[in-house]
């Protein structure tokens, strides 16, 4: 069982707690108070919607509920201004922002483990295969490249190599060859690899993509690398690439890479595909026991991220989905409505409170070549900007929620408020596409409204919202 609600109110860290106190700036708390009252507030289902700050293009489709041609109207414009279009740039991957030249300064042109398992999962469950396939098997050639990397820190007995980030293997690469980044980085990202190992053996499971002995070769280190590191108590930086703390959505895409691996491993297309001698390279009561391990530490700690420090994060979702490590029905929604209760604001959703990247007036306090370096060791400096209630808005998150009450409308038919949830984040996604018809990372507070910031389109953003969509059509069609 999770902690009592009531211990979470005892322990909230303050903002004094993060050396995070006003600043001054009473002009940009007024322009967001009267933001807010412009918009009316936070939303709720059924009630108003908040205007959003530009004209939007879809504003005059958006509905409280939806037909197949109401539908096929959005998608008509969305296929015109080729919102969710997400093209390769090499080896079947994605840039995280498509929009950003070759050396831009954002680094968004890059390749990031995470946000491409995201976008190939997308397509599988739209039925589009070959770019998912194609996109896990450049995955596997760089994770190959990175062997070395996770050898050196599996036989490392001192476990002394695993606190140097930048000795772990890399989360984050270029695309047209396949080479990690020079510059400094949080490479420590349990959950990226453990998202990797899921999506790798989801396809093997389903027989989409067999196991080849090249892709053994790598991913039967997975799980003697995820305990070298002790994965269950490791200080990772976790989704957001920040400072280091034990962060249950690593914790749990770690366990369903792990869980998929063992579902793969009692299969019988296994023993075809790679022999009975190499799958006992991974020892079967090791993968066991380090899934409890993973499993008792959720167990305890759930639905909170990194407790006492961190509570509500919208980076637990991906526990339900994509991931499916959480199953119980009362644990997911202890997670979904402290997002909503916490994190859901006017235009999108914070990725957590207190989060001062992209914080107001953002590109005005650090300059073009540092507004996305590696904060993960200096993380007070830019908390330093945030004024209260500044947080940026992020966009993946609401058509992640429509997708997750979808998910749940599809298993029962008659649960009408998951469905009036999935058209409510349908609807907020919707809203949040540019007049140019892109989904953009996030909304922030600028000049006294909130604006797309530079990284749009986003394809963890397209990604969500096509099969947002795709899951909209079938709970109408349906």
């Amino acid at each position: 069982m999770f902690p009592p609600f009531g211990v979470w109110t005892q322990t909230r860290i303050s903002a004094a707690n993060h050396g995070l106190q006003a600043r001054g700036r009473d002009d940009t708390r007024v322009a967001l108070e009267s933001e807010r009252s412009e918009t009316g507030g936070i939303d709720e289902p059924g009630g108003d919607f908040p205007k959003m700050p530009e004209a939007g293009l879809l504003q005059h489709l958006i509905k409280e509920k939806y037909t197949r041609q109401d539908l096929a109207a959005i998608k008509q414009v969305l296929d015109q201004h080729k919102t969710h279009e997400i093209t390769p740039v090499a080896h079947g991957l994605f840039a995280a922002s498509p929009s950003q030249t070759d050396n831009s300064l954002t680094g968004y042109q890059n390749v990031w483990v995470r946000d491409n398992i995201i976008v190939a999962n997308s397509f599988r469950l739209r039925g589009i295969l070959p770019p998912a396939i194609a996109c896990i098997q450049g995955l596997t050639q760089f994770l190959e490249r990175q062997r070395v990397r996770f050898e050196e820190i599996i036989s490392d007995e001192k476990r002394v190599l695993k606190v140097d980030v930048n000795r772990r293997p890399h989360i984050r690469f270029m695309a047209a060859t396949l080479d990690e980044l020079p510059e400094k980085w949080a490479h420590a990202q349990n959950d990226a690899l453990g998202q990797a190992l899921w999506f790798r053996f989801v396809l093997a499971n389903e027989r989409t993509l067999p196991v080849t002995h090249e892709d053994w070769k790598i991913y039967r280190l997975f799980p003697a690398y995820f305990e070298a590191i002790a994965y269950w108590n490791d200080e990772d930086s976790g989704a957001w690439e920040e400072g280091l703390k034990v962060n249950n959505s690593s914790v749990g895409a770690v366990v369903a890479g792990l869980e998929e691996l063992q579902r793969y491993l009692y299969s019988a297309p296994a023993k075809k595909e790679l022999g009975v001698k190499s799958l006992t390279e991974v020892d079967r009561q090791k993968l066991e026991d380090l899934i409890a391990k993973g499993r008792q530490r959720l167990n305890l700690t759930l639905p909170f991220e990194s407790p006492p420090e961190r509570l509500a994060d919208s980076a637990l979702l991906l526990l339900i989905h994509p991931l499916g490590t959480v199953t119980s029905r009362h644990l997911q929604d202890a997670i979904l409505n402290l997002v909503q209760a916490r994190l859901r604001g006017d235009v999108g959703i914070k990725r957590y409170t207190d989060d001062s990247y992209f914080c107001q007036d953002y590109d005005e306090w650090f300059a073009p070549d540092q507004m996305c370096v590696d904060f993960s060791d200096s993380l007070a400096f830019r908390n330093a900007f945030l004024q209260p209630g500044c947080e940026a808005q992020w966009c993946i998150f609401d058509p992640l929620l429509s997708i997750i009450y979808g998910e749940r409308y599809f298993g029962d038919r008659t649960d009408s408020q998951s469905l009036d949830k999935q058209i409510y984040y349908f609807n907020r996604s919707l809203r949040q596409v540019t007049p140019k018809g892109e989904c953009p990372e996030l909304y922030y507070f600028k000049n006294g409204k909130y604006t797309p910031n530079a990284h749009t389109p986003l394809a963890w953003t397209q990604a969500n919202q096509a099969l947002a969509l795709y899951l909209m059509e079938k709970s109408v069609g349906e």
